[in-house]
């Protein structure tokens, strides 16, 4: 393990520890060890933020409702966790996220698996069709011509 991954797992811990107390550290340390053994792909870690953020609402609803006077900070404080499930989710997320940016875009790859054709810049305009027209024949919309000024101004 290089040092800087080391440092980014040690980052995330500490961070999560920090914010989210014993839980939050608890919740660090297995989601290092899940990253060390399976290695997930910022897809998967995007998919299970989502659904421990989808899993709050539930939560929410299982304790039931506070009357509508009584929502506030001390709901929160009454319902931990609810609050622990969307912390977790959302550090999910952030890792998820960074780790999809770092590894650059998913058309580079394999642009079939994604099912859809991956996108290309044609230098020369295909046979039968002008320059500037779009794949159908149809005009570019990227190369907008300036809107005519008005012929008199409004008062």
């Amino acid at each position: 393990m290089s040092p800087r991954a080391l440092a980014g797992r040690a980052l995330l811990v500490g961070l999560l520890w920090l914010l989210g107390g014993g839980i939050g550290l608890v919740a660090g340390v297995a989601f290092v060890v899940y990253d060390l053994v399976s290695r997930p792909a910022p897809r998967d870690l995007l998919v299970l933020a989502v659904l421990l953020l989808g899993l709050v609402p539930l939560v929410v609803l299982a304790r039931g409702l506070p009357a509508a006077g009584a929502v506030g900070p001390g709901f929160v404080e009454g319902n931990l966790a609810a609050h622990y499930l969307a912390g977790a989710g959302l550090a999910l997320l952030v890792v998820g996220v960074l780790r999809e940016t770092r590894s650059g875009s998913p058309w580079a790859e394999d642009p079939d698996a994604h099912g859809r054709e991956a996108p290309t810049t044609d230098p020369e305009p295909a046979a039968g069709r002008e320059a500037g027209a779009g794949p159908t024949g149809t005009p570019d919309r990227r190369e907008h011509p300036a809107l005519p000024a008005p012929s008199e101004e409004r008062r």
